[in-house]
């Protein structure tokens, strides 16, 4: 990551050096003055437009903050990554990354709920964007202690400084995530040829513009398909299915179990390497989103899973009158990480229970996958 980061500053250092030659008159010898003077001249309409439009504040600026730090890494991912991908291989390193890539944005969210963490990263952002200190809620922010940017009811922060607190982090709650899993879903799926226009949300006309779903798909029968992530949009694209007549389905990332956020210490459920391995492997047919790691697991002994000894385990399981180790708490349906189960458990000999019983159905985790496609891809089977 390092290293990406690097890249673009090299990138932004190099148009940099051309702007900050040819901005300063000194520069030019006598016979070169007219090139200094059409640079000025032009350089000032641009300066001006750029103020008119309020051009500047669509790359950095506290409002839509979260989409424009999102928008920067799909370019990175989206619109420069897929000149690396050309490859069965290719793809299938391309599918982990981004499963790497979800697992961090994943641990940036800790921040809601670590006043440790949440305090680093603002006296960084204090260093590195000085200026970032003068917006309204930054110091309420820095000196805020408690659990932050969650749903309403679970969160101890105002609703305003909730707000505040989502705009320094890239589409917080799995809305980055979650289109970047699409994306990989779609191509895992091979559904057809598939076209983010996550950095295209307007697509401009003459006299009218419109708002497109996130992708589009080209079957391999010729027909085009439009993919909006994440429901509550039905309208948004109900319109732009009659004004261009391109079917648009709708996905489900509420139930996608792709975004478990453990009720115990509110911190998402990573991927683990098992899925990571098995998901980008394009050889392995995925028949079902459930895995079952006491049976399927392949990466830690069965004793060491039932130990709790993974962090990515969830555990998942509804009281049953007739099995002892469900008899807590936690025996709801919900999904915990089980290491929390395990430590949370309000007695010894209950957890031992649990570990004992090594319930096969409770331990689990999950493939990626989105619901809303069925009928298209029955069609590509």
């Amino acid at each position: 990551m390092d290293n990406l980061y690097k890249k673009m500053n090299d990138a932004l250092k190099h148009l940099q050096a051309f702007h900050d030659v040819f901005k300063v008159e000194k520069n030019f010898t006598e016979t070169e003055i007219n090139d200094y003077k059409i640079y000025k001249y032009n350089l000032d309409k641009i300066t001006k437009i750029i103020e008119d439009l309020d051009f500047d504040s669509q790359l950095y600026s506290q409002k839509g903050r979260q989409m424009i730090l999102a928008d920067l890494f799909e370019y990175i991912l989206l619109g420069r990554g897929y000149y690396s991908i050309q490859t069965k291989d290719d793809k299938e390193n391309f599918v982990r990354l981004i499963l790497y890539f979800v697992n961090l944005l994943m641990s940036y969210e800790t921040l809601t709920v670590s006043d440790n963490l949440r305090e680093k990263v603002l006296e960084k952002l204090k260093k590195e964007i000085p200026e970032i200190t003068l917006e309204e809620k930054f110091p309420e922010l820095k000196g805020f202690k408690g659990k932050i940017g969650l749903k309403e009811g679970e969160s101890e922060a105002p609703k305003e400084l909730n707000k505040y607190f989502d705009s320094l982090l890239p589409k917080t709650a799995g809305g980055l995530w979650h289109e970047l899993l699409v994306y990989v879903f779609l191509l895992r799926s091979n559904v057809g040829y598939i076209i983010p226009l996550l950095l295209s949300q307007r697509l401009l006309g003459f006299k009218r513009n419109i708002i497109p779903p996130d992708f589009l798909i080209i079957t391999y029968d010729k027909n085009l398909y439009g993919v909006e992530v994440g429901t509550k949009k039905e309208i948004q694209s109900g319109a732009f299915s009659l004004q261009t007549t391109i079917p648009t389905a709708t996905i489900d990332t509420i139930n996608s179990r792709t975004s478990d956020r453990c009720p115990i210490c509110e911190r998402w459920i990573p991927f683990c390497e098992f899925v990571i391995d098995n998901y980008s492997n394009f050889s392995n047919e995925i028949k079902k989103t459930e895995i079952r790691c006491l049976e399927d697991c392949n990466i830690h002994e069965k004793d060491d899973i039932a130990a709790g000894k993974c962090p990515y385990t969830k555990y998942s399981r509804k009281k049953v009158q007739t099995l002892l180790h469900t008899h807590h708490g936690y025996a709801n349906g919900l999904h915990y990480h089980y290491r929390c189960v395990l430590e949370n458990v309000d007695q010894k000999v209950k957890k031992e229970e649990i570990v004992a019983a090594k319930d096969k159905i409770a331990l689990k985790t999950h493939y990626p996958y989105y619901s809303g496609l069925e009928e298209l891809m029955k069609k590509m089977e």
